[in-house]
C-alpha cells in the first residue's frame, strides 16, 4: 500500500463519507422539454444515489419561451424570488435559439439576460444554468423555409449550441451542453432512440441522458 492511500484511508477513516454530502436547491425554468418524464426528478434521484441532495421546483408551461419566463410579474420571476437557490436551470423554447442569429440576438438574448439578472439580483450566489437543448430528429420542417440551416438534425443542433453557448458566455453562466451529449449518443449508436413518436421530446432515455 503506497503512502497516498494510507493517507487517503486515514482521511475516510476519520471524516465519514456522509460528511462530504452535498444538498442543492434548484430551480428549472422550462417547457414540455424539461417536465417530460419529470426529468428533474430523474436529476434528483441521480443525486440520491451519490449521496447527494437535490430539491427540486420546477416552472415549465407547455409552450413557454425565454420571453414568457422574463416578462414582468410571471410565475418564473416569482419562483426566483421565493428563495435563494443554489443553481437555477434555464431551457429555452425548442426552436427559438436555433432560429438565424441576427433574430435571436433580437427576441431571445435580452430575456437570457433579464432572467439572469432576476437570479443574481435575488441571490448573488446563485449559478444560472442554460439548458443547451437538442435538434429534432429530421430538422425543423415548419421553419425551413425562413431559415435553411435548421432543415436537417445537425444544422439545427449547431445553431443551438452555438446559440446556447453565446447566452452562456454573455452572462457569464454555466451551460449544461444536453444537445451535445445527444449529439455523441445518436453518433455512436443512431439505433438507439431518445425520442418520443413526435420526433421532438425526449422519451425516458432522452431525459434520463439529458
Amino acid at each position: 500500500i503506497t503512502t497516498r492511500m494510507k493517507l487517503k484511508f486515514i482521511i475516510l477513516l476519520l471524516f465519514p463519507l456522509s460528511l462530504f454530502s452535498q444538498n442543492y436547491d434548484v430551480l428549472f425554468l422550462g417547457n414540455s422539454y424539461t417536465f417530460y418524464n419529470n426529468m428533474p426528478n430523474l436529476v434528483s434521484e441521480i443525486a440520491t444515489s451519490l449521496d447527494d441532495t437535490l430539491n427540486p421546483s420546477s416552472n415549465t408551461p407547455g409552450g413557454w419561451a425565454l420571453q414568457n419566463h422574463a416578462q414582468e410579474n410571471s410565475s418564473s420571476l416569482i419562483a426566483i424570488n421565493q428563495q435563494d437557490w443554489d443553481y437555477v436551470v434555464i431551457q429555452a423554447q425548442s426552436q427559438e435559439p436555433s432560429f438565424s442569429p441576427s433574430q435571436v440576438e433580437q427576441d431571445t438574448y435580452p430575456h437570457a439576460q433579464s432572467l439572469v439578472d432576476a437570479i443574481l439580483s435575488n441571490d448573488s450566489c446563485t449559478e444560472p444554468m442554460f439548458f443547451m437543448t437538442w435538434g429534432r430528429k429530421n430538422g425543423d420542417s415548419f421553419n425551413a423555409e425562413f431559415y435553411p440551416p435548421v432543415a436537417t438534425y445537425l444544422g439545427m443542433q449547431s445553431r443551438l449550441r452555438n446559440s446556447y453557448l453565446e447566452m452562456a458566455f454573455d452572462n457569464n453562466s454555466s451551460v449544461s451542453p444536453v444537445g451535445m451529449a445527444w449529439k455523441k449518443s445518436i453518433e455512436l449508436n443512431p439505433d438507439f432512440e431518445l425520442y418520443a413518436e413526435d420526433e421532438s421530446h425526449p422519451n425516458l432515455a432522452g431525459s434520463y441522458l439529458s
